[in-house]
């Protein structure tokens, strides 16, 4: 009975040691806070992203439109984080990761980091596509993948994050999707929730996790769940993934 026992604990307890070995990226257009959005206004839910930020605990967040107002917000609040890059702000968590060097484009910033718990190496990439003329995305993403290839020459795993402001469907991912994973196709555990919800008003995926060289991902969610009593953290939800080495 013990020896069963024992064997069903271990098929318990070992999945859970295993996860915990995962690397959870957060990517989260914030939404600036210059914006006039009324009752939606920074003001009003500086408090909700916060409560978000600590019940996620990523490792590494990718913002988007993030002002430094509000990057100074989340270093005052979290003093585990600590940002890098310029175009499109990266905080990492510097209890679980460690940058090794870091660089920017002129839509995306990037980071080498190293995952404390396993000794993994990894980039991650940040990009943010807003100001980019619609006609103009595909090419943008065309450089990030030179970008990737460029900075990786050890082909180390990668994931990138981001508003890329195309739907699934957009030719302008095509050459991306064939490049690398989108995590929310490839992910054990996913959904199909719309990222862009424009205060309740839309429902559109227009924000992507990709990844390549991880042995699999686990999980991605649209967090969609209620902070400090808001329907919205932002006119973007924000998207989870984990990510094994």
């Amino acid at each position: 009975m013990k020896k069963t026992l024992s064997i069903i604990l271990a098929a318990i307890i070992l999945p859970l040691a295993v996860n915990a070995q995962d690397l959870k990226v957060i990517s989260y257009n914030i939404r600036n806070s210059q914006a006039k959005d009324g009752t939606n206004s920074w003001l009003y839910r500086y408090a909700a992203s916060a409560e978000m930020i600590k019940d996620q605990q990523a490792d590494v967040i990718g913002l988007q439109e993030a002002l430094e107002d509000q990057v100074t917000f989340i270093e005052q609040n979290f003093k585990e984080y600590k940002p890098v890059g310029k175009t499109a702000v990266i905080m990492w968590n510097k209890k679980t990761v460690s940058v090794q060097k870091s660089g920017d484009s002129d839509v995306a910033s990037w980071a080498l980091l190293k995952h404390k718990k396993t000794g993994g190496r990894f980039y991650i990439v940040n990009a943010d596509l807003e100001g980019t003329p619609a006609a103009e995305r595909k090419d943008a993403v065309g450089k990030l993948i030179e970008m990737v290839a460029e900075i990786n020459k050890e082909n180390l795993p990668v994931v990138m994050t981001g508003g890329f402001y195309m739907k699934p469907a957009d030719p302008g991912l095509a050459e991306l999707e064939s490049k690398m994973c989108n995590a929310r196709k490839t992910a054990s555990k996913t959904d199909n929730t719309g990222t862009y919800n424009n205060w309740g008003k839309n429902s559109d995926i227009i924000d992507h996790i990709y990844h390549s060289g991880f042995s699999s991902c686990p999980e991605y969610q649209t967090v969609t769940k209620r902070y400090a009593e808001r329907k919205f953290v932002s006119d973007h939800f924000p998207l989870m993934v984990l990510l094994s080495f």
